[in-house]
């Protein structure tokens, strides 16, 4: 009998593990670095500015998120892998997120560079920008050197400049790191 009590026990405790750590909806910030903020601001100034997080791989980063991001595999160029440059908490809630992801070319003389911006808010961008379909129905926009989409409340915003390629290819390659993503 006794045995039977410890092994429904445990599995009790694995489940309400397991329950609360895939649906936790705020930012895990147990395993990332805070960036201390550099200046004489008062506490109220601090309150102003999104809290600053590093992670120390590309893998923690994405495991302390809330919401789950596609890593694009096949990138256009010779790239370094991707790191996570930082995680904005923009109300300092856990809840509103930036998350800024970037790589550039192996080839040290070429400036290929590619960032991935991410966001669990809508951001509103100006200029004029062009309409593209993306996989799934998907609608982007392209604005140049970044195209923009929203997927699900998650939105995303790819920066791709290279000037190794004309501009049809620059788009065809933003438009198939995008579709990765989705």
């Amino acid at each position: 009998m006794k045995k039977k009590t410890w092994i429904i026990s445990a599995l009790i405790v694995l489940i309400l593990f397991g329950c609360n750590h895939t649906n936790n909806s705020t930012l895990i910030t147990s395993n990332l670095k805070k960036v201390e903020q550099k200046g004489n601001m008062t506490e109220e100034q601090l309150k102003t500015i999104p809290e600053r997080y590093k992670a120390s791989s590309l893998e923690e980063g994405l495991d302390a998120l809330p919401f789950k991001i596609k890593i694009p595999h096949d990138i256009p160029f010779d790239a370094m892998p991707f790191r996570i440059s930082t995680i904005d908490d923009i109300k300092h809630d856990g809840k509103k997120l930036r998350v800024d992801f970037s790589t550039f070319s192996k080839e040290k003389d070429e400036m290929i560079i590619l960032t991935i911006t991410v966001h669990n808010f809508e951001v509103e961008y100006s200029g004029t920008s062009e309409e593209v379909k993306l996989a799934g129905g998907v609608i982007g926009h392209y604005y140049g050197n970044s195209l923009t989409f929203e997927k699900n409340g998650i939105y995303y915003e790819i920066g791709y400049n290279n000037k190794n390629i004309s501009p049809e290819q620059h788009k065809k390659d933003i438009i198939k790191i995008a579709n990765q993503m989705l």
